[in-house]
Protein backbone atom coordinates (compact mmCIF):
# COMPACT_ATOMS: atom_id res chain seq x y z
CA UNK A 1 0.00 0.00 0.00
CA UNK A 2 1.66 3.11 -1.21
CA UNK A 3 2.51 5.68 1.41
CA UNK A 4 0.48 8.77 2.19
CA UNK A 5 2.03 12.31 3.56
CA UNK A 6 2.67 11.64 6.77
CA UNK A 7 0.45 13.60 9.39
CA UNK A 8 0.94 16.23 11.22
CA UNK A 9 0.21 16.09 14.79
CA UNK A 10 -1.83 19.81 16.28
CA UNK A 11 -0.16 21.81 13.38
CA UNK A 12 0.65 25.30 13.85
CA UNK A 13 -0.87 27.44 12.11
CA UNK A 14 0.29 27.26 7.98
CA UNK A 15 2.88 29.32 6.89
CA UNK A 16 2.80 31.34 10.79
CA UNK A 17 6.13 32.21 12.17
CA UNK A 18 5.65 32.92 15.51
CA UNK A 19 9.43 33.67 16.64
CA UNK A 20 11.49 36.36 15.59
CA UNK A 21 14.87 34.48 15.75
CA UNK A 22 15.94 31.01 15.43
CA UNK A 23 16.78 29.44 18.77
CA UNK A 24 20.11 29.19 19.98
CA UNK A 25 20.99 25.60 20.33
CA UNK A 26 23.63 24.83 22.87
CA UNK A 27 26.52 22.74 21.73
CA UNK A 28 25.65 20.34 24.28
CA UNK A 29 22.20 19.59 22.48
CA UNK A 30 23.79 19.15 19.25
CA UNK A 31 26.32 16.77 20.07
CA UNK A 32 23.80 14.90 22.17
CA UNK A 33 21.45 14.64 18.84
CA UNK A 34 24.40 14.19 16.68
CA UNK A 35 23.82 17.57 14.97
CA UNK A 36 26.77 19.27 16.20
CA UNK A 37 28.60 20.98 13.17
CA UNK A 38 31.39 23.53 13.86
CA UNK A 39 30.69 26.43 11.29
CA UNK A 40 27.10 26.39 11.46
CA UNK A 41 25.20 29.25 11.39
CA UNK A 42 22.59 29.60 14.19
CA UNK A 43 19.76 29.17 11.96
CA UNK A 44 21.72 26.53 10.23
CA UNK A 45 22.24 24.40 13.51
CA UNK A 46 18.50 24.77 14.77
CA UNK A 47 17.30 23.81 11.08
CA UNK A 48 19.46 20.99 11.67
CA UNK A 49 18.34 19.84 14.94
CA UNK A 50 14.50 20.02 13.37
CA UNK A 51 15.24 17.74 11.00
CA UNK A 52 17.02 15.21 13.12
CA UNK A 53 14.11 15.85 15.41
CA UNK A 54 11.51 15.49 12.43
CA UNK A 55 13.73 12.27 11.55
CA UNK A 56 13.12 10.64 14.91
CA UNK A 57 9.37 11.30 15.05
CA UNK A 58 9.67 8.90 11.54
CA UNK A 59 11.12 6.34 13.71
CA UNK A 60 14.14 6.33 11.25
CA UNK A 61 18.00 5.93 12.71
CA UNK A 62 20.32 8.33 11.84
CA UNK A 63 22.58 8.01 8.96
CA UNK A 64 26.41 7.98 8.97
CA UNK A 65 29.15 10.52 7.90
CA UNK A 66 33.01 9.88 7.60
CA UNK A 67 34.19 13.58 9.68
CA UNK A 68 36.09 15.91 6.65
CA UNK A 69 35.53 12.87 4.24
CA UNK A 70 38.61 10.77 5.15
CA UNK A 71 37.95 7.29 4.16
CA UNK A 72 40.20 6.09 6.99
CA UNK A 73 38.52 7.52 9.76
CA UNK A 74 35.36 5.41 11.08
CA UNK A 75 31.62 6.41 10.44
CA UNK A 76 30.08 8.86 12.77
CA UNK A 77 26.30 8.82 13.41
CA UNK A 78 25.15 12.34 11.68
CA UNK A 79 21.25 13.10 13.15
CA UNK A 80 20.37 15.28 9.77
CA UNK A 81 20.83 12.45 7.49
CA UNK A 82 19.24 9.16 6.43
CA UNK A 83 20.66 5.61 6.85
CA UNK A 84 21.10 4.48 2.78
CA UNK A 85 18.28 1.83 2.96
CA UNK A 86 16.02 4.67 4.04
CA UNK A 87 17.28 7.18 1.17
CA UNK A 88 16.41 4.29 -1.34
CA UNK A 89 13.12 4.30 0.22
CA UNK A 90 12.60 7.84 -1.07
CA UNK A 91 12.18 9.01 2.46
CA UNK A 92 13.73 12.20 2.05
CA UNK A 93 10.41 13.36 -0.07
CA UNK A 94 7.38 14.17 0.60
CA UNK A 95 5.09 10.95 -0.10
CA UNK A 96 6.16 8.44 -2.99
CA UNK A 97 4.15 10.15 -5.83
CA UNK A 98 6.90 12.76 -5.41
CA UNK A 99 9.90 9.95 -4.80
CA UNK A 100 8.49 8.32 -8.48
CA UNK A 101 8.76 11.97 -9.75
CA UNK A 102 12.32 12.51 -8.62
CA UNK A 103 13.75 9.13 -10.11
CA UNK A 104 12.00 9.86 -13.31
CA UNK A 105 13.52 13.39 -13.61
CA UNK A 106 16.71 12.00 -12.90
CA UNK A 107 16.64 9.09 -15.76
CA UNK A 108 15.26 11.95 -18.02
CA UNK A 109 17.55 15.08 -16.77
CA UNK A 110 19.07 17.49 -18.92
CA UNK A 111 22.72 17.19 -20.02
CA UNK A 112 25.23 17.95 -18.10
CA UNK A 113 22.99 18.52 -15.20
CA UNK A 114 24.58 18.32 -12.25
CA UNK A 115 23.10 16.56 -9.41
CA UNK A 116 24.22 14.76 -6.09
CA UNK A 117 22.26 11.48 -5.67
CA UNK A 118 23.59 11.22 -1.97
CA UNK A 119 22.62 14.80 -0.92
CA UNK A 120 19.39 14.75 -2.83
CA UNK A 121 18.55 11.19 -1.02
CA UNK A 122 19.69 11.47 2.39
CA UNK A 123 20.42 14.75 3.45
CA UNK A 124 17.57 15.95 5.57
CA UNK A 125 18.92 19.74 5.24
CA UNK A 126 19.80 20.36 1.52
CA UNK A 127 17.69 21.94 -0.40
CA UNK A 128 17.95 20.11 -2.89
CA UNK A 129 14.90 17.59 -2.12
CA UNK A 130 12.84 20.83 -0.06
CA UNK A 131 12.84 21.88 -4.25
CA UNK A 132 10.90 18.93 -5.28
CA UNK A 133 9.14 18.53 -1.99
CA UNK A 134 7.72 22.27 -2.55
CA UNK A 135 7.23 21.72 -6.86
CA UNK A 136 6.41 18.65 -7.69
CA UNK A 137 3.30 19.08 -5.97
CA UNK A 138 1.65 21.72 -7.99
CA UNK A 139 3.79 19.67 -10.93
CA UNK A 140 1.69 16.85 -10.88
CA UNK A 141 -1.82 19.31 -10.23
CA UNK A 142 -1.49 22.42 -12.26
CA UNK A 143 -4.26 23.70 -11.43
CA UNK A 144 -3.47 23.83 -7.53
CA UNK A 145 0.13 25.52 -9.35
CA UNK A 146 -1.88 27.97 -10.73
CA UNK A 147 -3.98 29.15 -8.00
CA UNK A 148 -0.85 28.98 -5.68
CA UNK A 149 1.55 31.05 -8.10
CA UNK A 150 -1.40 33.26 -8.86
CA UNK A 151 -1.44 33.97 -5.16
CA UNK A 152 2.26 35.14 -5.07
CA UNK A 153 2.97 37.03 -8.35
CA UNK A 154 -0.50 38.12 -9.40
CA UNK A 155 0.88 40.15 -12.01
CA UNK A 156 3.29 37.77 -14.07
CA UNK A 157 1.00 34.85 -13.63
CA UNK A 158 -2.23 33.89 -14.88
CA UNK A 159 -1.61 30.19 -15.51
CA UNK A 160 1.34 27.49 -14.95
CA UNK A 161 1.81 25.10 -17.92
CA UNK A 162 4.77 22.87 -16.68
CA UNK A 163 6.93 22.66 -14.10
CA UNK A 164 10.65 21.36 -14.94
CA UNK A 165 13.96 21.12 -12.81
CA UNK A 166 17.42 21.13 -12.57
CA UNK A 167 17.25 23.42 -15.55
CA UNK A 168 19.43 25.86 -17.37
CA UNK A 169 18.80 28.26 -21.38
CA UNK A 170 22.31 26.93 -22.23
CA UNK A 171 25.21 24.99 -19.44
CA UNK A 172 28.21 25.82 -21.00
CA UNK A 173 27.62 28.13 -24.08
CA UNK A 174 29.16 31.09 -24.58
CA UNK A 175 25.71 32.95 -25.89
CA UNK A 176 25.02 32.48 -21.95
CA UNK A 177 27.96 32.38 -19.16
CA UNK A 178 29.89 29.96 -20.41
CA UNK A 179 29.43 27.90 -17.01
CA UNK A 180 27.10 25.31 -15.44
CA UNK A 181 24.82 28.05 -13.84
CA UNK A 182 21.54 26.80 -13.40
CA UNK A 183 17.70 27.06 -11.82
CA UNK A 184 16.37 24.66 -8.92
CA UNK A 185 13.13 24.72 -11.12
CA UNK A 186 11.76 26.57 -13.70
CA UNK A 187 7.94 27.41 -14.59
CA UNK A 188 6.14 27.61 -17.65
CA UNK A 189 3.39 30.16 -17.50
CA UNK A 190 1.21 32.67 -19.53
CA UNK A 191 0.84 35.75 -18.15
CA UNK A 192 -2.41 38.19 -17.19
CA UNK A 193 -2.07 39.78 -20.96
CA UNK A 194 -1.39 36.27 -22.54
CA UNK A 195 1.83 36.05 -23.33
CA UNK A 196 4.15 32.94 -22.66
CA UNK A 197 6.61 33.26 -19.45
CA UNK A 198 8.98 31.79 -17.94
CA UNK A 199 9.11 32.09 -13.38
CA UNK A 200 12.76 30.88 -12.57
CA UNK A 201 13.10 29.79 -9.11
CA UNK A 202 15.73 29.26 -6.85
CA UNK A 203 15.40 27.57 -3.58
CA UNK A 204 17.41 28.17 -0.36
CA UNK A 205 17.17 26.77 2.99
CA UNK A 206 19.81 26.49 5.59
CA UNK A 207 22.36 28.59 3.24
CA UNK A 208 24.11 31.51 4.28
CA UNK A 209 25.16 33.10 1.31
CA UNK A 210 29.31 32.90 2.36
CA UNK A 211 30.26 30.52 -0.74
CA UNK A 212 32.70 30.17 -1.57
CA UNK A 213 32.12 32.11 -5.02
CA UNK A 214 32.26 30.65 -8.78
CA UNK A 215 35.43 31.74 -10.15
CA UNK A 216 35.06 34.69 -11.89
CA UNK A 217 34.62 34.96 -15.64
CA UNK A 218 34.92 38.10 -17.98
CA UNK A 219 31.82 36.83 -19.61
CA UNK A 220 29.82 38.04 -16.48
CA UNK A 221 31.12 41.28 -16.91
CA UNK A 222 30.05 41.20 -20.55
CA UNK A 223 26.78 40.03 -20.00
CA UNK A 224 26.50 42.34 -17.06
CA UNK A 225 26.54 45.37 -18.86
CA UNK A 226 24.34 43.88 -21.56
CA UNK A 227 21.79 42.92 -19.43
CA UNK A 228 20.95 46.60 -18.48
CA UNK A 229 19.51 44.82 -15.71
CA UNK A 230 21.66 46.71 -12.31
CA UNK A 231 22.32 50.66 -11.61
CA UNK A 232 25.83 49.60 -11.95
CA UNK A 233 26.39 46.59 -13.72
CA UNK A 234 29.97 47.02 -12.47
CA UNK A 235 29.61 47.28 -9.54
CA UNK A 236 31.75 45.17 -6.69
CA UNK A 237 28.97 44.39 -4.80
CA UNK A 238 27.22 42.12 -7.40
CA UNK A 239 30.74 40.38 -7.09
CA UNK A 240 31.08 39.66 -3.64
CA UNK A 241 30.58 36.27 -1.71
CA UNK A 242 26.87 37.65 -0.78
CA UNK A 243 25.16 38.45 -3.91
CA UNK A 244 26.90 36.91 -6.86
CA UNK A 245 24.81 34.21 -7.08
CA UNK A 246 21.71 36.10 -7.16
CA UNK A 247 23.49 38.42 -10.15
CA UNK A 248 24.78 35.42 -11.58
CA UNK A 249 20.57 33.46 -12.04
CA UNK A 250 19.31 36.50 -12.83
CA UNK A 251 21.71 37.57 -15.85
CA UNK A 252 21.35 33.93 -16.91
CA UNK A 253 17.34 34.46 -16.60
CA UNK A 254 17.89 37.51 -18.79
CA UNK A 255 20.18 36.50 -21.58
CA UNK A 256 16.99 33.46 -21.43
CA UNK A 257 14.84 36.18 -22.84
CA UNK A 258 17.57 37.89 -25.22
CA UNK A 259 17.77 34.65 -26.93
CA UNK A 260 14.09 34.00 -26.91
CA UNK A 261 14.13 31.09 -25.12
CA UNK A 262 11.19 32.65 -23.32
CA UNK A 263 9.20 36.25 -23.97
CA UNK A 264 9.47 37.45 -20.58
CA UNK A 265 10.94 35.98 -17.18
CA UNK A 266 11.01 36.32 -13.70
CA UNK A 267 13.66 35.03 -11.13
CA UNK A 268 11.78 34.12 -7.60
CA UNK A 269 14.05 33.27 -4.55
CA UNK A 270 12.76 31.10 -1.56
CA UNK A 271 13.70 31.13 1.77
CA UNK A 272 12.71 30.81 5.44
CA UNK A 273 11.73 34.10 7.33
CA UNK A 274 14.43 32.93 9.88
CA UNK A 275 17.29 32.58 7.95
CA UNK A 276 18.36 36.16 8.04
CA UNK A 277 21.20 35.99 6.00
CA UNK A 278 19.63 34.74 2.61
CA UNK A 279 17.05 37.66 3.70
CA UNK A 280 19.46 40.02 4.07
CA UNK A 281 21.42 39.13 0.86
CA UNK A 282 18.28 39.17 -1.74
CA UNK A 283 17.51 42.73 -0.22
CA UNK A 284 20.73 44.13 -1.04
CA UNK A 285 20.79 42.70 -4.31
CA UNK A 286 17.41 44.01 -4.98
CA UNK A 287 18.54 47.57 -3.69
CA UNK A 288 21.04 46.75 -6.72
CA UNK A 289 18.31 46.53 -9.18
CA UNK A 290 17.09 49.31 -11.72
CA UNK A 291 13.64 48.04 -11.81
CA UNK A 292 13.23 45.22 -9.78
CA UNK A 293 9.77 44.79 -10.38
CA UNK A 294 10.57 44.03 -14.81
CA UNK A 295 7.62 46.59 -15.36
CA UNK A 296 9.47 46.45 -18.79
CA UNK A 297 9.29 43.55 -21.00
CA UNK A 298 12.47 43.21 -21.92
CA UNK A 299 14.12 43.32 -18.36
CA UNK A 300 13.59 40.16 -16.10
CA UNK A 301 12.30 41.17 -12.42
CA UNK A 302 13.04 39.82 -9.26
CA UNK A 303 11.38 38.95 -6.78
CA UNK A 304 12.11 37.23 -3.19
CA UNK A 305 9.41 35.54 -0.76
CA UNK A 306 9.73 33.53 2.52
CA UNK A 307 8.98 30.06 2.33
CA UNK A 308 5.95 30.81 5.17
CA UNK A 309 4.60 32.87 2.21
CA UNK A 310 4.73 29.84 -0.22
CA UNK A 311 3.21 27.29 2.39
CA UNK A 312 0.44 29.61 3.48
CA UNK A 313 -0.46 30.05 -0.40
CA UNK A 314 -0.30 26.58 -0.87
CA UNK A 315 -2.51 25.68 2.12
CA UNK A 316 -5.09 28.23 0.94
CA UNK A 317 -5.61 26.67 -2.78
CA UNK A 318 -6.38 23.13 -2.06
CA UNK A 319 -2.48 21.96 -0.81
CA UNK A 320 -3.49 21.76 2.64
CA UNK A 321 -1.89 18.40 3.39
CA UNK A 322 1.32 19.24 1.41
CA UNK A 323 1.39 22.73 3.25
CA UNK A 324 1.45 20.75 6.38
CA UNK A 325 3.94 18.75 5.87
CA UNK A 326 6.21 21.38 4.81
CA UNK A 327 5.68 23.32 7.59
CA UNK A 328 5.90 20.96 10.42
CA UNK A 329 9.00 19.05 8.83
CA UNK A 330 11.12 23.20 7.55
CA UNK A 331 9.51 25.81 8.74
CA UNK A 332 8.51 24.93 12.48
CA UNK A 333 11.20 25.31 14.92
CA UNK A 334 8.84 25.15 18.06
CA UNK A 335 10.18 21.85 18.59
CA UNK A 336 13.27 23.16 18.70
CA UNK A 337 13.26 26.03 21.45
CA UNK A 338 10.80 23.77 23.78
CA UNK A 339 13.81 20.93 23.49
CA UNK A 340 16.22 24.19 24.25
CA UNK A 341 14.39 25.35 27.36
CA UNK A 342 13.84 21.59 29.00
CA UNK A 343 17.76 21.83 29.04
CA UNK A 344 18.50 22.44 32.98
CA UNK A 345 20.58 25.11 31.64
CA UNK A 346 20.59 27.01 29.20
CA UNK A 347 22.98 29.72 27.64
CA UNK A 348 22.71 33.76 28.10
CA UNK A 349 24.21 34.69 25.27
CA UNK A 350 25.06 34.27 21.82
CA UNK A 351 27.74 31.50 21.35
CA UNK A 352 30.84 32.67 19.59
CA UNK A 353 31.00 31.80 15.96
CA UNK A 354 32.23 28.89 15.16
CA UNK A 355 35.98 29.22 14.53
CA UNK A 356 36.47 32.18 16.38
CA UNK A 357 39.27 32.18 19.00
CA UNK A 358 37.96 31.55 22.41
CA UNK A 359 38.93 34.09 24.74
CA UNK A 360 39.01 33.12 28.34
CA UNK A 361 38.51 34.96 31.92
CA UNK A 362 41.69 36.23 33.73
CA UNK A 363 42.68 33.43 35.84
CA UNK A 364 41.59 33.58 39.82
CA UNK A 365 43.61 34.06 42.76
CA UNK A 366 42.77 31.14 44.00
CA UNK A 367 44.21 29.48 40.09
CA UNK A 368 46.89 31.84 39.10
CA UNK A 369 49.48 29.04 37.90
CA UNK A 370 47.15 26.89 35.98
CA UNK A 371 47.02 26.44 32.67
CA UNK A 372 43.88 27.80 30.57
CA UNK A 373 43.08 25.44 27.41
CA UNK A 374 40.68 26.40 24.60
CA UNK A 375 38.41 24.62 23.30
CA UNK A 376 39.06 22.64 19.80
CA UNK A 377 38.51 23.67 16.73
CA UNK A 378 37.32 21.34 14.73
CA UNK A 379 37.12 22.26 10.78
CA UNK A 380 33.57 23.35 9.25
CA UNK A 381 31.73 21.42 7.13
CA UNK A 382 29.06 22.25 4.63
CA UNK A 383 25.86 19.92 3.56
CA UNK A 384 26.64 21.40 -0.16
CA UNK A 385 30.12 20.77 -0.32
CA UNK A 386 32.16 22.64 -2.64
CA UNK A 387 31.18 25.66 -4.86
CA UNK A 388 27.94 27.28 -4.00
CA UNK A 389 25.03 25.08 -5.39
CA UNK A 390 24.34 26.94 -8.30
CA UNK A 391 28.35 26.71 -9.73
CA UNK A 392 29.21 23.35 -8.19
CA UNK A 393 30.37 20.54 -10.28
CA UNK A 394 29.10 17.56 -9.16
CA UNK A 395 28.54 14.35 -11.27
CA UNK A 396 25.64 11.49 -10.06
CA UNK A 397 28.09 9.73 -7.10
CA UNK A 398 26.91 7.85 -4.40
CA UNK A 399 29.77 9.74 -1.93
CA UNK A 400 29.43 10.34 1.81
CA UNK A 401 27.33 12.75 3.70
CA UNK A 402 28.76 16.26 5.07
CA UNK A 403 30.78 15.73 8.05
CA UNK A 404 32.37 18.09 10.91
CA UNK A 405 36.37 16.76 10.35
CA UNK A 406 38.22 15.35 13.22
CA UNK A 407 39.20 17.92 16.45
CA UNK A 408 42.80 19.07 17.29
CA UNK A 409 43.62 20.54 20.96
CA UNK A 410 45.71 23.65 20.76
CA UNK A 411 48.29 24.95 22.35
CA UNK A 412 47.36 28.47 24.40
CA UNK A 413 49.36 31.35 24.44
CA UNK A 414 48.84 34.49 26.85
CA UNK A 415 49.45 38.16 25.52
CA UNK A 416 50.53 40.54 27.98
CA UNK A 417 47.38 42.28 29.52
CA UNK A 418 44.81 39.63 27.90
CA UNK A 419 42.90 36.73 28.45
CA UNK A 420 44.27 33.52 27.38
CA UNK A 421 43.59 32.64 23.70
CA UNK A 422 44.29 29.89 21.44
CA UNK A 423 47.55 29.99 19.03
CA UNK A 424 46.89 29.25 15.64
CA UNK A 425 46.38 25.56 14.45
CA UNK A 426 49.43 24.09 13.24
CA UNK A 427 48.96 20.41 13.28
CA UNK A 428 50.15 18.28 10.41
CA UNK A 429 46.81 16.19 10.07
CA UNK A 430 44.77 19.50 9.53
CA UNK A 431 42.76 19.42 5.97
CA UNK A 432 43.68 21.12 3.24
CA UNK A 433 41.40 23.64 2.24
CA UNK A 434 39.07 22.21 -0.59
CA UNK A 435 39.50 24.77 -4.02
CA UNK A 436 36.63 25.49 -5.97
CA UNK A 437 37.35 24.41 -9.72
CA UNK A 438 36.55 25.94 -12.52
CA UNK A 439 33.58 24.41 -13.75
CA UNK A 440 30.32 25.85 -12.07
CA UNK A 441 26.94 24.51 -12.27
Amino acid sequence: MPRPIPPVADPAPIGAQSLTHAPVAPEALLRQHACFIPGDTRFRAAARLRQSLWRQEQGLPAGLHRPGGNCILRHLPLGSTLQPADAARGLNFLSPNVHTFVRRSLVLREEGAMIHYDRLHRNLLSSEPLTYNLFVPLALNLDLATSTLRQLLPTFVHQITGIRFETSPGRHNARYLADGTAFDAALSVITPDGEPATVFIEVKYSEGCTGPAATHRPRYDEASREAALHHDPDSPALRSTLLEQFWRLHLLAQLAVRHSVTPRAHLLVLYPQLNRRVRSATHRYAAELSDPTGSSPDLTGFSALTLETFVAALAQTGGGAEAAYLHHRYLDLQPVLDLVLAESTTPDRDPPPAGTPLLLPPPSSAATSAEAVAAPIVPSSDDKAGPSRRQRQRPISTTTAPSSGATARQPVRRLKGKAAVPAPRTSAHSPSPRWQTQEVR
